[in-house]
């Protein structure tokens, strides 16, 4: 009986482990699809509470009409198989959700609804089991129900923290599924033998080891114009999934899930040169702006073609990237051309706390860090800008990218403009790149001087004097509202549907 006592209190302990886990991990597979945005872990908390309120009203209904063990055993043989089949559903699902419903909030709920309701239910049924069958003294039933509520937390925490610290980045969300559904049904197996009711654990336990010693995909080597379009490599980072995909003489970066895909990036293998993104053409406008273009720190690097470019043209230039994945580093380096030297420096870290920490000062800033289909919020506010402000140089500028279809224009423009006095907009093949300084206005015809100067005596591929006739007087309009570290809906600006329009 003691060792009957110490599995269910066990239990109690991994079915609190099992439910945080497969929660992070299934936040972690919609990102792609809704967004990492509040409203998809608001849905997701919301549908995981509910199911565990009506997982404790069953399982205390079970537990008095049916306590045995072997009830806890079906109980965790269900939850496994249902998380067991959550990969093979969650794609198209995710996309027939992103097709038929606008609102990505709703789709959002929807989908935490079809995968996430039935597990946390089966989980949490467990728990009013285990301590019905462990109560042996009345007198004691506050101690028991204690220990088994600490013990069930205690797993939540580990739960929470191993798979979004370690798991998700080591091995992915796939594999986790698989993982976690197995242990769940190697356990329930094990309890069974407790009771006799099964021979051998052997099977589980095999299949646990088939899964753990699965290894991963290996990356291909470096691609050639002459290889088959497709994709070239995929990777299931701690941030993004990305995908290098060769169409022809291009390669794309995109972030997402088939329909949902977008590209990140686009890179011409025969003109390695090119910047084949036209609104990475406008970027370039900044060191028109400043009287030296000496230092330059660069938030977001995609494929870094933008960032090559500029270190490439301007032999003075010095440039720190701050790109937060560096998985997405790994693919610039390999596929893009990117290469890491005394006047390119990478950091891995994300872009507000590399502003937030550096020492140094820069002649300009350049903003292009999107996540899908939106940018983090915390890279639009006020307060950023505001950051950025104290790192420029006297006469410093920002340069910073808007796709217009994924963002409220208006917002970003009042936002930046909230400020810096000078707001300059030029239309950028569908983008929109906001340059942004202080002082007094520089006039158009010095502009035009100093870009036809940079243009003749660093040979640029791209005229500048070119570039700014695209100068637009774009304003925002009113009621447009200001982005602050309290206030960002960017999430919500556009939906994931329209901006999935964007493809290669």
């Amino acid at each position: 009986m003691t060792m009957h006592r110490g599995a269910l209190f066990a239990t109690s302990f991994y079915a609190g482990l099992a439910t945080m886990a497969f929660e992070m991990v299934l936040g972690r597979a919609l990102v792609p699809y809704f967004g990492g945005t509040i409203y998809t872990w608001g849905a997701l908390i919301a549908v995981f509470l509910l199911g565990m309120s009506f997982g404790f009203f069953a399982g205390g209904r079970l537990a008095d009409r049916f306590p045995r063990i072997s009830l806890v055993s079906e109980l965790l043989i269900a939850g496994g198989v249902a998380i067991l089949c959550t990969p093979l559903y969650a794609e198209p699902l995710c996309l027939a959700l992103l097709d038929g419903i606008e609102d990505v909030r709703v789709g959002a709920l929807v989908a935490s609804l079809a995968m996430a309701f039935l597990p946390a239910l089966l989980f949490a049924a467990v728990s009013p089991v285990v301590v019905r069958l462990a109560l042996v003294d009345v007198a004691h039933s506050g101690t028991t129900v204690g220990a088994m509520s600490g013990l069930n937390t205690v797993g939540s925490i580990i739960g929470t923290i191993g798979t979004s610290f370690f798991l998700v980045p080591v091995i992915g969300s796939r594999a986790i599924f698989y993982l976690l559904g197995a242990v769940t049904i190697a356990c329930a197996v094990a309890l069974l033998s407790l009771r006799g009711k099964a021979r051998s654990t052997a099977p589980a336990i095999l299949a646990l080891a088939a899964l753990l010693t699965a290894q991963p995909e290996t990356a291909r080597a470096q691609v050639s114009v002459m290889a088959p379009d497709g994709v070239i490599e995929k990777v299931e980072s701690e941030y993004n999934n990305v995908f290098v995909i060769k169409q022809g003489q291009m390669l794309y970066m995109n972030f997402g899930y088939q329909n949902s895909q977008y590209v990140e990036s686009v890179y011409d293998m025969l003109d390695r040169g090119a910047l084949a993104a036209r609104y990475t053409r406008y970027m370039t406008l900044a060191p028109v702006y400043v009287e030296r273009f000496e230092r330059a720190a660069f938030v977001g690097l995609g494929g870094g073609r933008t960032a090559s470019y500029l270190v490439d043209s301007f032999p003075q230039l010095s440039l720190e990237i701050a790109e937060l994945d560096p998985e997405v580093i790994r693919l610039a380096k390999k596929y893009f051309g990117v290469k890491e030297s005394g006047r390119l420096k990478l950091n891995a870290q994300d872009g507000r706390i590399f502003l937030t920490r550096s020492k140094n000062t820069y002649d300009a800033v350049f903003l292009d860090a999107y996540r899908g289909p939106f940018v983090p919020f915390h890279l639009l506010t006020r307060e950023y800008f505001e950051i950025i402000k104290r790192h420029l140089r006297p006469g410093g500028v920002v340069a910073q990218n808007v796709e217009p279809t994924t963002m409220v224009l208006d917002s970003a423009i009042r936002t930046i403009g909230a400020v810096f006095k000078n707001v300059e907009t030029y239309e950028a093949g569908g983008n929109v790149v906001i340059i942004a300084y202080d002082g007094e206005p520089i006039p158009p015809a010095k502009l035009r001087e100093r870009a036809a100067a940079l243009t003749k005596q660093h040979k640029l591929r791209y005229s500048l004097v070119e570039l700014l006739a695209a100068k637009r007087d774009i304003k925002p309009q009113a009621g447009a509202k200001l982005l602050t570290d309290d206030f960002a809906p960017v999430e919500m600006l556009k939906t994931i549907k329209r901006h999935n329009e964007r493809r290669p």
